[in-house]
């Protein structure tokens, strides 16, 4: 018996469906003030039509096994840590055993990053962030920024450092400054062969390596007194997986990303599929902020889209939290209308994810279980990997959802 091509086709999505079901949800711990029911993502005017390549392109990778899902998560603090958004990432990479993806980004801080990767520097590099105003022409997607102008600098790379999953890479990019005549950025104590390439247009040195490694060590070697800046990392294996990129920095909000010149370049040089933003705990901690941050997230949103036309994006609330220690932040309600106000007239979707932590007067029951920190504003581990969960949940039942339509 002949089988058409919609048969075929059925049954193939129909085992994509049934693989797609034995992916297990994370467990949820039972608190009395988490609002599971509320832990789902609410599409605001035209964007789910923007998010079915997002779903296509997860169908494509589970049936073939070679798609690489290229998710970008922007935020502040929150994120910096690596705690929540590793755990969303731990997730997403562990659904389908053996495609598991790369590590993607890793972002050059000199302290206070997080514990999952390490780097260590020479004598002669210094920092900046994005929270400064100053040198804005050297500020990107990375938030932060290490310079030098001395000769013979290294910074050494430990992918995998106390890390649950393995990036063992063969190729990586490095962002930084250009080079001038006579100046040589390469790599060091490598065990493997390379080659390397500079994109002077979009502001990286590539390298293949001829093996995988899970370290690396770079050197730039000048030839005059000028800066050296180094803006971020991209590490990758070309297998098939989620790549789940993460930018955040400690009391930044939606206006320091758009000032910052090279933060647009950068996402444009890179494949996304999705972009997740997780702002507004600091845009609207002090009085008056409330009066820019709907102006500052929407010129995100719209420098996002300058990267990427018609990406999916998903705005995410921010949890309660405590003005100076002192009161509940009444900026709160202020924050959740504006954000969805921008989904609305931006064609982006919501993940509520104050509504789904407790709402109003959360901040003091989580802290009560031991999942927020004594300033009332930054979670636990356990709150963070909480946290992870929940939007993991929320991304999940959309992603069950759609993947077979």
């Amino acid at each position: 018996m002949r089988l058409s091509v919609k048969h075929i086709l059925s049954v193939i999505l129909l085992s994509l469906s049934a693989l797609v079901a034995k992916a297990q949800f994370a467990e949820i711990p039972a608190y009395s003030f988490v609002d599971t029911a509320a832990d789902t993502i609410a599409y605001y005017g035209q964007s789910a039509s923007t998010f079915k390549p997002f779903y296509r392109a997860f169908r494509s990778m589970v049936i073939g096994g070679q798609r690489q899902i290229n998710i970008y998560h922007i935020g502040d603090s929150h994120l910096q840590a690596d705690l929540f958004t590793g755990q969303v990432r731990k997730n997403l990479q562990s659904f389908m055993p053996g495609v598991s993806g790369a590590r993607g980004m890793l972002t050059p801080f000199m302290k206070g990053g997080p514990d999952s990767y390490s780097l260590s520097y020479s004598n002669g590099w210094s920092a900046t962030s994005i929270l400064s105003s100053s040198d804005s022409d050297n500020k990107g997607l990375w938030g932060t920024t290490v310079y030098t102008s001395s000769s013979n600098q290294s910074i050494n790379i430990k992918v995998n450092h106390r890390n649950p999953v393995k990036y063992d890479f063969n190729t990586f990019r490095v962002y930084h400054s250009a080079l001038n005549d006579g100046d040589n950025l390469m790599v060091d104590d490598l065990n493997v062969g390379y080659s390397k390439r500079y994109n002077a247009e979009e502001g990286y040195t590539e390298f293949n390596l001829s093996d995988y490694v899970s370290e690396i060590k770079i050197v730039i070697e000048k030839s005059s007194l000028s800066t050296f800046y180094v803006y971020g990392f991209y590490f990758d294996n070309q297998e098939g997986g989620v790549v789940y990129n993460v930018t955040g920095t400690n009391g930044v909000g939606a206006s320091h990303y758009n000032n910052a010149k090279l933060f647009t370049p950068h996402l444009a040089s890179l494949k996304a599929d999705l972009v997740i933003i997780s702002l507004g705990t600091n845009d609207t901690y002090e009085a008056g902020g409330e009066n820019t941050f709907e102006q500052n997230l929407s010129k995100l949103v719209s420098n996002v889209r300058k990267a990427h036309n018609n990406i999916p994006i998903l705005l995410v609330t921010p949890m309660e939290n405590w003005w100076h220690k002192k009161q509940a932040n009444p900026r709160m309600q202020a924050t959740i209308d504006i954000i969805n106000k921008v989904a609305q007239a931006n064609d982006c979707a919501v993940m509520d994810m104050y509504k789904v932590m407790g709402g109003k007067g959360s901040a003091k029951k989580l802290q009560q279980n031991g999942l927020m920190q004594g300033d009332l504003v930054h979670l636990t581990a356990k709150g963070y990997a909480l946290q992870g969960d929940l939007f993991y949940n929320a991304l999940w039942r959309e992603i069950e959802n759609n993947i077979s339509k």
